[in-house]
């Protein structure tokens, strides 16, 4: 196999937060990702921040696809104490505010 010479470029994407969600020490963000550099479709990512950290937990096409791939993430996690589900609760809130 011939050593092929790969060129990589830099671009820059930025990310808007569109809507957060707050359950006691738990704040769930939803980003909208898009680039004015390329042709690029804007997605969505999801991130929980636990006031010590933030981390994204999902992405999709919409905001509703995002919250749904990241409380699957979320479900699969070991089980904690309380149970609780902030990506679920907060699909559930979206889906309420569409009714």
């Amino acid at each position: 196999m011939q050593n092929q010479n790969k060129q990589t470029e830099t671009i820059s994407l930025k990310g808007e937060v569109i809507k957060t969600y707050q359950y006691e020490d738990l704040m769930v963000f939803v980003y909208k990702i898009s680039s004015d550099e390329i042709p690029l479709d804007d997605f969505y990512m999801v991130s929980l921040d636990d006031t010590s950290t933030e981390v994204v937990w999902g992405a999709g096409s919409d905001e509703e696809e995002a919250l749904q791939n990241a409380a699957e993430a979320y479900d699969r996690m070991p089980p904690n104490n309380d149970d609780f589900n902030p990506f679920k609760h907060a699909l559930e809130t979206l889906r309420g505010e569409r009714l």
